[in-house]
């Protein structure tokens, strides 16, 4: 059975042991007691446990109210306890709407009763959610429940219906609650005649006897209504333990045990009502966001039809009529476009006024997503947290490591590091909504990050000290979004497959992202070693956690709303290429997914925005990559065709199918050369590469058929093996022991 782990925050030091022995005795598990709000927020964030248990006043600048409301928007519950029950403190509790209130002096039943209760209410909130999304993609019609939400947040009277046995305790609470300002819509003694009225009238909250005349009890009739989606609050003297299993079943939305206190009853009340209008809106958020992946599936797939019914068309007609000129005068206007990038990536990107922007020294908030990498997080953490930036004599940077439901030795290892580094602090994710996409991995660490500049690398990271007084001075320039860093494999050297890597980021950073950056351009964050505003993140609601590549998805995103991305070639950061063909080619998979979704999503609003002509055909052409590249593979075996058995004509001029043909080279060239500086290196690699580039053919059809399947929606992340032994020389660190913890 799984130990429940509640995390601790009272500021007596008497009362909280107390409260643990108590909560221990019951079968939990207290992993971590403080009486700071800001020591709770970083456990709760560090450990994700099942329930905070927050005192309200604490010592240190954030009370329990602030520090609820920066745990709760990470999904954990939480349950109020506190003596301050002025009219003051509860209006606050409202606005952080928890899981649960209790007064003290509390006795042990009314504590472990509302724990249990906030438990089981948060995890049957999350099955809902869960449900309402799967009878999305089941395509029911039952998705959003019919029901009543009133304004109550300016001025309206709630309407509450009183379920109570007793008439004059009835009519004592009822006019207890006008008094409170609430409108009662009935009260009523009997269970069927409850579920008769909440039928009918459909209130807002519903304050239930458990007790009740007749042969339905308060539990059978909440059972009973709960298709009405209408919050329940419990109000009851019985509390043996099997009445209170039962209730918490119904997940009612608190539980007053008799005789009650009128700022209990109040603070109750008000709570279930926000409570329940947030949970309320997370659905409908949920299901919109759900709603939008599957319309843009949908759309992908479309897409993908066309696509290949065009292509299939043309190439059947390619065949039949034993002409392929078609393709060639295509590849002609793909290669000279490619031409046109090769030939300005050779000039220098002026940069005076990065050059004057010594001065710019936000704070920056780096964000690590971790699955299983005990292999390289040590050496990732220890290059990150070692950097040079700071600001008066401090660093002026922190670093979050998110660990998504790792089950190797990853938290064993951050748990470590800890400790050696003032900078550096740990985020858990735990199934199940681990594993979901590395755009949620990544929007949790969003909200608790507190850098005005986010940057973003994968755990195999390895960058030099001044990684980020080079790139920062960049985002000094109106309109700038974010910057992408050069990225280059420190392991390049250990076999064919991990140079034809490190030449191919060499090709996409040192020529196209160059050139894309002086000629103004659409440029894109590449995932590793990029930095974004936080301010225009949080615009646009983070990273899309259902793409296949969330940061080609915010890239877009961001260009057609006007922002400009830039390269820093000056800053770099080395990763790890992957050694092997098999999961080379499922990396390189899910990207030409990411590529060919994220065209046919946004290929209208790229066409339909404000941005320039340059910026429309570039980012098409980016986008249309896989497309291009499979054309070109498939052009040069027509080539050799036409030039082996003469079964095709290529009715082109000849200068059209020279330059068709020899097109692919000059951006390879280049990339080999900014990398190698030597001819025979640049001669040898160009002609390795142009021959590992047929890989992309099998690649363009099973990424189509992907699309075509898709159905599960997850992070598909690339395995760190951290056993390289060939690392570049030219990472120039300066800790040589902090090169060998990489590799």
């Amino acid at each position: 059975m799984d130990v429940k782990k509640i995390l601790l925050v009272e500021d007596e030091s008497a009362v909280a042991l107390d409260i643990k022995h108590i909560l221990e005795s019951s079968g939990y598990e207290v992993p971590f007691v403080t009486s700071r709000g800001e020591d709770a927020v970083k456990e709760a964030v560090k450990l994700r446990p099942d329930l905070v248990l927050m005192d309200i006043a604490l010592r240190g600048t954030m009370d329990g109210i602030e520090a609820a409301s920066k745990i709760i928007i990470l999904n954990i519950p939480v349950v109020y306890l506190t003596a301050n029950s002025d009219r003051i403190t509860l209006n606050r509790t409202i606005e952080v709407p928890a899981y649960g209130y209790i007064v003290k002096p509390y006795n042990q039943k009314e504590l472990i009763t509302t724990v249990e209760m906030a438990i089981n209410k948060h995890q049957l909130d999350q099955e809902q959610v869960e449900n309402y999304k799967q009878d999305l993609i089941d395509k029911k019609d039952n998705l959003n429940p019919k029901k009543i939400k009133r304004d109550i947040l300016n001025g309206i009277k709630p309407q509450i219906m009183v379920v109570e046995d007793e008439n004059i305790t009835a009519m004592d609470i009822a006019g207890k609650l006008e008094d409170l300002g609430y409108e009662i819509t009935a009260v009523v003694s009997s269970g069927s005649l409850a579920t008769e009225k909440a039928r009918k009238l459909h209130p807002d909250l519903i304050l239930m006897d458990i007790m009740l005349k007749g042969d339905m009890d308060g539990i059978q009739v909440t059972k009973s209504i709960e298709d009405l989606f209408i919050p329940v609050v419990y109000l009851t003297s019985y509390s043996d333990r099997k009445t209170l299993k039962r209730a918490r079943e119904t997940s009612p939305y608190g539980y007053i045990i008799k005789p009650y206190n009128e700022d209990e009853l109040k603070t109750t009340i008000e709570m279930a009502l926000h409570k329940h209008i947030k949970y309320q809106e997370t659905i409908e958020s949920e299901v919109e966001s759900l709603s939008t992946k599957l319309n843009e599936i949908k759309m992908g797939r479309i897409g993908v039809i066309v696509t290949s019914t065009l292509i299939l068309s043309m190439m059947f007609y390619g065949i039949i009529s034993r002409n392929m000129t078609w393709l060639e005068y295509l590849l002609f206007f793909s290669g000279i476009y490619g031409l046109v990038l090769s030939i300005a990536s050779i000039f220098k990107v002026n940069n005076n006024k990065v050059s004057e922007s010594h001065l710019f020294k936000p704070f920056v908030s780096i964000l690590v997503p971790a699955h299983n990498e005990e292999n390289t997080i040590e050496g990732c953490v220890h290059s990150l947290a070692n950097l040079n930036y700071s600001l008066n004599g401090k660093k002026n940077f922190e670093v979050i490591v998110i660990n998504d439901g790792s089950n190797d030795n990853t938290a064993a290892l951050l748990n470590k590091l800890e400790n050696e580094f003032d900078n550096f602090k740990v985020m858990t994710r735990k199934p199940p909504h681990a594993g979901k996409g590395k755009g949620y991995v990544l929007n949790d660490g969003l909200k608790h990050a507190n850098g005005e500049l986010i940057a973003v690398f994968d755990s195999d990271a390895i960058v030099e000290p001044d990684f980020l007084d080079l790139i920062v001075p960049y985002m000094d320039e109106e309109g700038v979004a974010g910057v992408q860093s050069r990225v280059k494999m420190y392991n390049k050297n250990e076999n064919l497959l991990t140079n034809l890597q490190h030449i191919e980021f060499s090709i996409y950073g040192d020529v196209l992202l160059k050139a894309r950056d002086l000629l103004g351009g659409a440029a894109f964050l590449g995932g590793n070693g990029q930095i974004t505003r936080k301010d225009v993140l949080d615009e646009y609601n983070g990273w899309d956690g259902y793409a296949l590549t969330e940061d080609l998805n915010i890239s877009v995103k961001l260009m057609i709303h006007g922002w400009k991305i830039r390269y820093c070639s000056e800053s770099v950061v080395y990763q790890e290429a992957v050694k092997d063909w098999k999961p080379f080619f499922r990396q390189r998979t899910r990207w030409a997914m990411g590529n060919m979704e994220t065209l046919f999503v946004y290929l209208k609003s790229i066409l339909q925005s404000d941005i320039s002509v340059l910026k429309k055909i570039d980012s098409v052409y980016y986008l249309s990559t896989l497309l291009l590249n499979g054309f070109v593979m498939i052009g040069y075996i027509i080539f050799v065709l036409y030039f082996v058995s003469i079964q095709f004509s290529l009715t082109a001029p000849l200068l059209i199918v020279f330059l068709a043909t020899v097109a692919f080279f000059p951006v390879v060239i280049s990339g080999v050369w900014y990398d190698s500086k030597s001819i025979r290196i640049t001669a040898v690699r160009s002609i390795e590469y142009w021959l590992h580039c047929f890989y992309i053919i099998p690649l363009f059809f099973i990424t189509f058929v992907s699309l075509l399947t898709r159905k599960d929606i997850k992070w598909e992340k690339t395995h760190h093996t951290g056993e390289s032994k060939n690392v570049d020389s030219s990472i120039r660190l300066d800790n040589k022991k902090l090169t060998e913890k990489s590799v």
